[in-house]
C-alpha cells in the first residue's frame, strides 16, 4: 500500500497540514520541524501524489507539446529550453512526435487533452489550420479554455500563432550566395511552393537570374535523403552547381556529404548553405553556413505566449507573432 502523507504527519507526530507546509519547504514551519517531515517522507519512501493534487487543484501544471522531427537537433534543443522555461514557473512538458499520418497526430494530441494538460504547444504546423485535420481541435481548446501556441507557417484563428519567416531565410541565403560570387544557385526542398521557395525566387529574380532558377526534389529532410538527391542531381546534370540551399541543417550536411563522396570540394566546387543554425553545423567540415535562431530566445516567446494565457494576464484574441531568422556565415559558403 502506498505511504501517504497521513503517514509521515503521524510518525513525525505532526498535522497533515503541517507536514504538507513542511515538505514544500514553507516558512512559516520551523526549520527544525521541516528537516523531521523529509526525513520521515525519505524513510517511508513517500512520493506525492500528483494525481490527487491536481484534481484539489484543478490543474496537472503540465504542458503538453507536440512537435515534427523529434530527432532533428533544433527540434531537440527546442524542446529543452521549452522546458526550463516551464519548470521555472512549476510546469512540466509532457512530448509527442508527430509523423506524416496526421489522422494518429490527431489521436495522439487528443491522447494530451485526455490527460488534463493545461495548455499545449504544436509545431511545426502550415497554411490554414481550420482546413486541417488539427483544427476541430484547436477548436475545442478554444472553447474549453486550455491556451495552444502553435509555430511554424501557420494561419489560424484559434491559436496564438509564431511564424518563421522562412521566405525571408532563403531570400537571405540565396542572396549571400550571389554576394558571395554564384550564379548557378540550387534550392534542394521536399515540396514545391514552400516559403523557401518563393525566398529562392525573389533573391534570383531580384538579381537577374531569374533564367537560371531551379528547385530539386527531396524526399525528406534527413541525412539520406540529402544525400540520395545530391546523387540523383549529378546523374542528371553531370556536374555539380556553383552553390545549393539545402532545407535545413540536416539536409545541407547531407548534401555536403554526398558532394565529397563524389569528388566535389565545399565551397571551393559547390557551396552549402542550410537553414536552422544547428550547433552541430559550426563543427562540421567545413563549418556549416546557416540562417536561425538562438533556441532560448525562441522558447521564451513561445513560453511567454502560453503563460500569459495561463495567469488570463492575456484574454483577447489569438495573437500572430513573426520571427526572422539571422544569418550566420562560415566556410561552408
Amino acid at each position: 500500500m502506498a505511504v501517504t502523507l497521513k503517514d509521515v504527519a503521524a510518525l513525525v507526530g505532526v498535522s497533515v497540514n503541517t507536514a504538507s507546509r513542511a515538505l514544500k519547504d514553507k516558512k512559516d514551519i520551523g526549520l527544525q520541524t521541516r528537516e523531521r517531515v523529509k526525513e520521515a517522507a525519505a524513510a517511508l519512501g513517500y512520493r506525492p501524489n500528483l494525481n490527487a493534487r491536481s484534481l484539489v487543484l484543478k490543474k496537472t501544471s503540465t504542458i503538453g507539446i507536440a512537435v515534427t522531427e523529434p530527432d532533428n537537433p533544433v527540434r531537440m534543443e527546442f524542446c529543452e529550453r521549452l522546458r526550463g522555461c516551464a519548470a521555472g514557473d512549476d510546469y512540466r512538458l509532457l512530448n509527442i512526435s508527430l509523423k506524416s499520418d496526421w489522422r494518429r497526430n490527431v489521436e495522439a494530441v487528443e491522447d494530451l487533452l485526455a490527460r488534463r494538460v493545461d495548455a499545449l504547444v504544436i509545431g511545426y504546423l502550415w497554411g490554414l489550420i481550420g482546413e486541417q485535420a488539427m483544427g476541430p481541435i484547436l477548436q475545442e481548446c478554444r472553447q474549453g479554455g486550455i491556451p495552444v501556441v502553435v509555430f511554424g507557417y501557420p494561419r489560424t484563428e484559434l491559436a496564438d500563432c509564431i511564424e518563421i519567416d522562412f521566405r525571408d531565410s532563403a531570400f537571405q541565403l540565396t542572396v549571400h550566395a550571389v554576394k558571395r560570387g554564384c550564379r548557378d544557385i540550387v534550392l534542394f526542398a521536399p515540396s514545391i511552393g514552400s516559403a523557401r521557395e518563393q525566398g529562392y525566387r525573389q533573391a534570383m529574380i531580384e538579381h537577374g537570374l531569374g533564367d537560371r532558377i531551379r528547385v530539386w526534389p527531396l524526399s525528406g529532410s534527413g541525412f539520406a535523403c540529402a544525400a540520395a538527391s545530391v546523387d540523383a542531381y549529378l546523374n542528371e546534370f553531370k556536374t555539380s552547381p556553383q552553390a545549393i540551399i539545402g532545407f535545413n541543417d540536416i539536409s545541407a550536411i547531407g548534401i555536403m556529404s554526398a558532394l565529397k563522396k563524389h569528388g566535389y570540394r565545399v565551397p571551393e566546387d559547390c557551396a552549402v548553405a542550410g537553414v536552422d543554425n544547428i550547433s552541430y553545423g559550426e563543427y562540421y567540415d567545413p563549418p556549416l553556413t546557416s540562417i536561425g535562431f538562438d533556441n532560448g530566445y525562441f522558447a521564451e516567446t513561445v513560453w511567454n505566449l502560453l503563460k500569459a494565457r495561463l495567469d488570463k494576464t492575456e484574454t483577447g484574441p489569438a495573437k500572430r507573432l513573426k520571427l526572422h531568422q539571422k544569418l550566420v556565415v562560415r566556410q561552408s559558403c
